[in-house]
């Protein structure tokens, strides 16, 4: 993937991520399997290992979000940098 791409994903991303709709939604649907793996009865192993997957898998969701979104941030820096390295390189070759 080129750095314009990493650039563009890692913008989308951190949209998803700064979106209040997906805040909230994030938080209730990690609140609501931490209030089913406290209440849930000791004798209820599967259960709870299915609501701790579930939330590992969430939390893995968001960390993958959270990396393109980092990933676009370097690939916006490294853009800006080889611009001004090329405009640096016009004006003192005279072009």
């Amino acid at each position: 993937m080129n750095v314009y791409k990493e650039r563009e994903n890692g913008q989308e991303a951190e949209r998803i991520l700064q979106n209040p709709i997906y805040a909230e939604a994030w938080t209730a649907y990690r609140l609501r399997l931490l209030e089913e793996i406290e209440a849930a009865p000791s004798d209820a192993t599967e259960r709870v290992l299915h609501l701790k997957r579930m939330l590992s898998v969430a939390t893995a969701v968001r960390g993958h979000l959270e990396r393109i979104m980092k990933e676009g941030s370097f690939a916006a820096k490294s853009i800006e940098i080889e611009e001004k390295r090329g405009r640096l390189t016009r004006i003192f070759n005279g072009r």
